[in-house]
């Protein structure tokens, strides 16, 4: 029977528009994940058996939002994924890499739980990161687009806790490396953190840009050290780099820092056991709930001040030592600013089985 072409046009439009897996691959502990990966084709899901695996390092692999990488857990058990030891390497590398999803895997045993470098639209979700040297997941290089949704991020800072960060974006030294670590339209949401080190829950620069902290619950946090000034559970980094590079002064950086629960800050150095502390780069504090910090449960600092407006509003703060501290030099409203105009991706949503 000839069927008219005009009946078979949106069937070729959908499968035009969302083109089927290239296929599915199965890994068993054993198999050399870190080379399956590599050579992995667009649209493929690597699908991984429960077992332990070595360390995985990618490079230079560019998917599509029409023909992502899907790297998940198979439902058979805990995948772990272990580094070499808390003081050396990461358990898990990215680098130069795009539309790559991460789901159902641990990482542990390394200096770094997880370093995604100079990659765009990932998105690391229902992991587990722990036991590692410095941070849990750091996000650097001026990558783009990283989602960090729905993870467990605990006991880091097991080698050098005074760079324990559950989650750490940009860069704090330049030393080493190329200005600016740019990293621009990060959503972190969901997560559980704790236990990290002597350092913060989270950690933002003042070179990122567009990045939501949401409806995470961080809790247990310890931070500070003689020789590093980690002052809070979630901390929006003053602009000293920026100040002294003359980098995009002008453009506030919206971090919208929104809806989290913060519990238990304490026991860190001096008086550096803070819920939130940020630093006047155009930062939006609203909605959260902070409790049992020894010390400040908002704190609006001064040092290394952009400039920019800033929103501190409907925030419930208990049981700390002063509730809440702005400087009279930061311009800040206590008023409501409206609705976030940042999301987290949806590529993934259209290649669900």
């Amino acid at each position: 029977m000839n069927i008219p072409a005009f009946y078979l046009l949106p069937y070729l439009i959908f499968v035009f528009i969302f083109p089927a897996h290239s296929g599915n691959v199965t890994v068993n502990p054993g198999d050399d994940l870190n080379r399956i990966l590599n050579s992995a084709g667009k649209g493929d899901t690597i699908l991984i058996n429960g077992g332990e695996y070595g360390r995985i390092s990618i490079s230079d692999l560019h998917f599509s939002e029409m023909q992502p990488l899907f790297i998940t857990g198979n439902d058979t058990g805990p995948v772990i994924i272990k580094g070499n030891g808390i003081s050396k390497g990461s358990a898990m590398e990215l680098t130069n890499c795009s539309y790559i999803l991460l789901e159902g895997l641990t990482f542990t045993n390394a200096m770094w739980g997880t370093y995604i470098r100079s990659s765009q639209h990932i998105i690391f979700r229902n992991n587990e990161i722990y036991e590692t040297g410095q941070e849990g997941i750091h996000v650097g290089r001026s990558s783009r687009h990283i989602d960090i949704i729905s993870n467990q991020i605990h006991n880091t800072g097991k080698f050098n806790p005074k760079w324990g960060e559950g989650i750490y974006i940009g860069s704090g030294s330049y030393s080493g490396n190329s200005f600016p670590d740019n990293c621009e339209y990060i959503w972190i949401e969901g997560n559980h953190i704790f236990e990290t080190g002597r350092s913060e829950g989270i950690n933002i620069k003042a070179e990122c840009f567009h990045v939501t902290v949401r409806s995470n619950y961080i809790h247990d946090i310890h931070p500070g050290t003689e020789s590093q000034y980690n002052q809070a559970a979630i901390t929006i980094e003053g602009g000293e780099n920026s100040l002294k590079n003359n980098y995009r002064i002008s453009e506030k950086r919206e971090i919208w820092i929104e809806n989290n629960t913060i519990e238990n800050v304490n026991n860190g150095f001096s008086d550096w056991s803070n819920g939130i502390m940020f630093f006047g780069t155009g930062v939006y504090i609203l909605n959260n709930k902070i409790s049992n910090c020894d010390d400040i449960g908002i704190y609006g600092n001064s040092w290394k001040n952009m400039g920019h407006e800033n929103y501190v509003y409907g925030n419930i703060i208990n049981g700390c030592r002063i509730s809440l501290q702005l400087h009279p030099e930061l311009k800040i409203h206590q008023s409501d600013p409206g609705v976030n105009p940042y999301r987290p991706q949806k590529w993934e949503v259209l290649h669900q089985e």
